[in-house]
C-alpha cells in the first residue's frame, strides 16, 4: 500500500512540477485568474442577487396596516425620487414666499393730504365766525361727525390750530408708511404672519419692500379694541409726546379716520402665485436613502405609510441597483487584478512559471474567499447584532494567506495578493474602512514577518504579532466610529469588563491571529507533501543525514560522500557572503552526486576502495562518457522517485551544465587517427544540462570541480589557491556555463574570497605526530639513566 502511494504521489509531484513552455503557464494562469475573478464576483455579489420582493397590494402579507410576517432587510444602499418629500419641500417654499401686495402713495398726496387740507381750512372759517362749538364744527366737517364732542373739543381748545394739521399729517403718514392698511379682511392672516409680505411701492423711489405680516392691518381692525388699536394709539403717543391726552385721542381717532376712508394697500394674488409656482419650481426632486443592511420592517411590526413607501421603493429599485452593483464589483476585481499582474510581472517575473506556485497561491486564496462568503452570511444575517462591536475584517484570515505565501515565497507576492484580498474585504464589509485597514495590514505584516519564520518558536510569535496589529487598527476604528469601549452598569469590575466591546474586541483578536499562525502550521505539511515545495522546514528534514539517499551514498560511495559535504561547505559559505538561501544550497549540494550510487566505482574517488577492473575502461572513452552521463540521468531519476523538490533536483544536472568532460573527449581524439577524428561527435563527450539558471547551481558548480582540483594541489597557500579559483571559473566562463545563472563579476569575486577561506581552514598542514614506540624508547633511555 505504501508503494502504491509513493508511486502515485511520486506521478503527481512530477505532474506538478513538470518544467512546461511559458506559453502553456500563461495559459493556465489566465484560467486560474479568471475562475478568481469569476468567485470573488459571485462571493461579493451574492447579498445582491434576487432581493426579495415583497407584495404590499391591499390583499398582500406587507399591506399598509397589517402585521410584518418577517423581517426585511436592505442589502443594498439605494436612493429613489421620494414624491412625498419633494411635494412637502414645495409646500414649504410656496408657503414660505411673502405674500404681494401694491401701496399707492399717490393716495396719500391726492387723498388723505386734499382732505385734511379742506377740513382744517373748513375748521378755521368755522372759528373766524365765532361759531366754535362740537355740535356746529360736526355739522360743517362731515368726516369729524363720527367723534366725540369731547374729542371736538380738545381740537378747539389747543390754541395752536396751525401744528394741528401738522399733528394729523404726521401721524397718517406715519401709519401710512410703517403699516400695509388693507380694505378687506385677510382669510391668510395666520400664513401671513409667517410668510411677510412683499410690498410693491407705486409712486415712491423705493419700488419694493419687505415687512413683517403683522403690519399688513384690514382696516376693520382699526378701530377694534385689540392689539391693533393700541399699537396705533402707542405710536401717536411716541410721535405726539407734549400733547394733552385728550388731545392726543382726538387727532388719533380723525388721523385713523382718513387712513380708513383711503385704504393704500391691495392684495395681488396674481404677483402671489406667480412667486410661488417661481419658488416650486425651484426645488429639485428630493431623493431618500435607504441603507445598506438597513431594516426596513422588523417581524410583528405595523406596516406603516412610511414603511410601505420604503418597500415600494426596494421592490422598483433593487433590481436596478443590485446589477449595478454586480457590474462594479466584477469590474472593480479586473482593474486589481491587472494592477497585481503588472507589479509581479514587474518585480517578480519568474516567480510564477510552475504549475504548482500557482496552484498553491491559488488554491488559497479561494480558501480565504470562502472564508469571506461564510462570515458574510453570519456577520449580515438579520438578527446578527455583530456589527455593532465587531468589523467584519477581524473574522476573515487574511494573516494565514499572507503569512502562509511569505513563507513559501516571499514578501513582494505576498503582499501583492495581499492588496487584492484587501479590496475584497472591504466590498464584502460593505465598504467598511476600518476593516479595509485591518486586512490591509495585517497582510503587510504578516508577508514580512512570513520570510523571517526559522523557527517554531516564530508562530507564536507570529500569533502575537497579528493580534497586536489588529488590536491597535480595531481601536483606530472605534476611535473614529466614536464607539464605547466600556460601559459601566453597576454589576461590578469584572462583570463589567467581561461583557465590554474591549474585553470582546480583544478576545477577536487574539482568535483571528492565532488561529491564523496555527492554520498557517496545518497547511504546510499538507502543501509540502502536495506540491514537494522547498519550505525551510522542509529542507531542514532533508538535510538529516539519514535520509535513505543520503544512507546509501555514505555505504557505497564513501568518497563521494565525502566530496559531497566538502562541495556543500564551500557552497554555503559563498551563498551566504551573497544573502542567498545557503539552506536550500547545502540540501542541493546533499543529493547533487546521488546518481553515482548505482556505478559508485567507475568513479575516480571512489576507485580505491572499489578496485575492480570493471570500474575502469580507459580503453573505451566513448563508454566511459556515457557512464558519467548516466550519472546526471540517474540521479534525477531516483530523486523523483524520492519526491525531492524541484528546486533540489535542479542541482543535479545544473552543477555540471553543458560543459565538456576534457579528459574522455581528449582520450577519444588522441587513440584514433587524424582522418576519423571527424566522427567524433563533441556533444557525446557533453553533459545533458541545461546550465546553472540560478546563483546557487551556479555557485555549486564552481565548487564541485574547485573540491576535486584542490586535492591535486602539491602545496596550499594562498597564491595557489587564488590561481586555481581562478583557473576554474575561466574555465566555466570560457564554455559559458554562467550566463544563464545571474552571477555577477562582482559575485564571482565575494565567490572567490569565500572559496579560498574555506579550503585554507580545511586543507591545512597538521604537524607529523611521533610514533608511539618511539614515545617509550625515550622513556626507557630515561629510565636507565636514572638508576645509574
Amino acid at each position: 500500500m505504501k508503494a502504491i502511494l509513493d508511486s502515485s504521489m511520486t506521478q503527481v509531484t512530477d505532474f506538478l512540477t513538470k518544467v512546461r513552455p511559458v506559453s502553456v503557464v500563461r495559459n493556465i494562469q489566465i484560467i486560474l485568474v479568471s475562475l478568481t475573478l469569476l468567485f470573488v464576483t459571485y462571493v461579493l455579489s451574492i447579498p445582491f442577487f434576487g432581493q426579495t420582493s415583497v407584495n404590499t397590494d391591499p390583499d398582500g402579507l406587507f399591506s399598509e396596516g397589517k402585521i410584518a410576517p418577517e423581517t426585511i432587510q436592505s442589502v443594498k444602499e439605494f436612493s429613489y425620487e421620494d414624491t412625498e418629500k419633494t411635494n412637502a419641500e414645495k409646500q414649504k417654499a410656496a408657503a414660505n414666499v411673502p405674500y404681494a401686495f401694491d401701496k399707492d402713495f399717490g393716495i396719500l398726496v391726492a387723498g388723505i393730504d386734499t382732505n385734511l387740507s379742506e377740513d382744517i381750512e373748513l375748521l378755521r372759517a368755522t372759528l373766524a365766525e365765532g361759531k366754535g362749538t362740537p355740535v356746529i364744527v360736526k355739522d360743517r366737517i362731515p368726516r369729524w361727525r363720527n367723534r366725540t364732542n369731547e374729542e371736538i373739543q380738545a381740537i378747539l381748545d389747543y390754541p395752536k390750530k396751525e401744528k394741528l394739521k401738522n399733528f394729523i399729517q404726521q401721524y397718517t403718514n406715519l401709519i401710512f408708511s410703517k403699516y400695509c392698511i388693507v380694505k378687506e379682511d385677510l382669510p391668510f392672516a395666520k400664513d401671513l404672519d409667517k410668510a411677510g409680505a412683499k410690498i410693491r411701492n407705486i409712486g415712491t423711489q423705493d419700488q419694493t419692500s419687505i415687512i413683517d405680516g403683522n403690519l399688513v392691518i384690514p382696516r376693520s381692525q382699526i378701530y377694534k379694541e385689540g392689539p391693533v388699536a393700541s399699537v396705533l394709539s402707542k405710536l401717536a403717543s411716541e410721535k405726539l409726546p407734549n400733547v394733552s391726552e385728550s388731545l392726543l385721542k382726538a387727532v388719533s381717532r380723525i388721523g385713523l379716520y382718513y387712513v380708513y376712508s383711503y385704504p393704500a394697500c391691495n392684495y395681488n394674488p396674481e404677483e402671489t402665485e406667480s412667486a410661488r409656482m417661481r419658488a416650486t419650481n425651484s426645488i429639485p426632486i428630493q431623493k431618500s436613502r435607504i441603507q445598506a443592511n438597513e431594516v426596513i420592517v422588523r417581524s410583528g411590526d405595523v406596516i406603516t405609510p412610511e414603511v410601505k413607501l420604503k418597500l415600494e421603493m426596494m421592490n422598483r429599485y433593487a433590481t436596478r441597483a443590485n446589477l449595478a452593483s454586480i457590474v462594479s464589483i466584477f469590474l472593480t476585481q479586473c482593474v486589481l487584478i491587472v494592477i497585481v499582474g503588472f507589479y509581479l510581472i514587474r518585480y517578480r517575473p519568474n516567480r510564477l512559471n510552475d504549475l504548482s506556485s500557482n496552484l498553491i497561491i491559488f488554491f488559497t486564496l479561494w480558501i480565504v474567499i470562502a472564508s469571506i462568503y461564510l462570515v458574510s452570511k453570519v456577520f449580515y444575517s438579520t438578527d446578527s447584532d455583530l456589527s455593532g462591536v465587531y468589523y467584519f475584517g477581524m473574522f476573515v484570515p487574511v494573516g494565514m494567506l499572507c503569512l502562509l505565501l511569505g513563507f513559501v515565497y516571499d514578501e513582494q507576492l505576498s503582499i501583492a495578493i495581499g492588496f487584492f484580498l484587501s479590496f475584497a474585504v472591504f466590498f464584502a464589509s460593505r465598504y467598511n474602512p476600518t476593516s479595509f485597514m485591518l486586512a490591509f495590514t495585517v497582510a503587510v505584516m504578516s508577508s514580512i514577518y512570513g520570510r523571517r519564520l526559522l523557527k517554531r518558536i516564530d508562530f507564536l510569535k507570529a500569533g502575537f504579532l497579528l493580534t497586536f496589529v489588529q488590536i491597535l487598527i480595531t481601536t483606530a476604528g472605534y476611535l473614529f466610529d466614536g464607539r464605547e469601549f466600556y460601559v459601566s452598569t453597576g454589576a461590578g469590575f469584572f462583570r463589567d469588563l467581561s461583557n465590554s466591546n474591549l474585553f470582546r474586541i480583544t478576545v477577536m483578536c487574539f482568535i483571528n491571529g492565532f488561529a491564523s499562525a496555527t492554520a498557517v502550521q496545518f497547511l504546510l505539511p499538507l502543501y509540502e507533501y502536495v506540491f514537494n515545495i522547498p519550505t525551510r522546514f522542509k529542507l531542514i528534514e532533508l538535510a538529516d543525514t539519514g535520509h535513505p539517499l543520503l544512507q546509501q551514498l555514505l555505504m557505497k560511495a564513501p568518497s563521494t560522500y565525502t566530496h559531497t559535504f566538502m562541495v556543500a561547505a564551500l557552497s554555503e559559505r559563498a551563498a551566504q557572503n551573497l544573502n542567498l538561501d545557503r539552506l536550500l544550497v547545502r540540501v542541493g549540494v546533499y543529493f547533487h552526486d546521488i546518481g553515482k550510487i548505482p556505478n559508485a566505482g567507475f568513479f575516480v574517488e571512489n576507485q580505491h576502495l572499489i578496485p575492480k577492473p570493471e570500474h575502469i575502461d580507459k580503453d573505451n572513452p566513448a563508454l566511459a562518457a556515457k557512464t558519467v552521463i548516466d550519472h546526471v540521468l540517474d540521479g534525477i531519476e531516483m530523486a523523483k522517485k524520492a519526491r525531492l523538490p524541484r528546486e533540489i533536483i535542479s542541482f543535479i544536472p545544473e552543477h555540471h551544465g553543458t560543459s565538456t568532460m576534457a579528459f574522455f573527449y581528449h582520450k577519444a581524439l588522441q587513440d584514433i587517427s587524424a582522418s576519423a577524428r571527424k566522427n567524433i561527435n563533441k556533444k557525446d563527450f557533453q553533459y545533458p544540462g541545461p546550465k546553472p539558471q540560478s546563483k546557487e547551481t551556479g555557485i555549486v558548480m564552481i565548487a564541485d570541480s574547485l573540491e576535486a582540483a584542490s586535492r591535486s594541489l602539491d602545496e596550499v597557500s594562498q597564491e595557489s589557491l587564488d590561481e586555481l579559483i581562478r583557473k576554474i571559473i575561466n574555465s566555466k566562463l570560457a564554455e559559458n556555463q554562467l550566463d544563464e545563472s545571474g552571477l555577477t563579476i562582482g559575485d564571482l569575486e565575494i565567490i572567490k574570497a569565500s572559496f579560498k577561506e574555506v579550503l585554507l581552514s580545511s586543507l591545512h598542514q597538521r604537524p607529523k605526530y611521533p610514533k608511539p614506540e618511539d614515545t617509550k624508547a625515550l622513556e626507557a633511555a630515561g629510565s636507565k639513566k636514572t638508576k645509574r
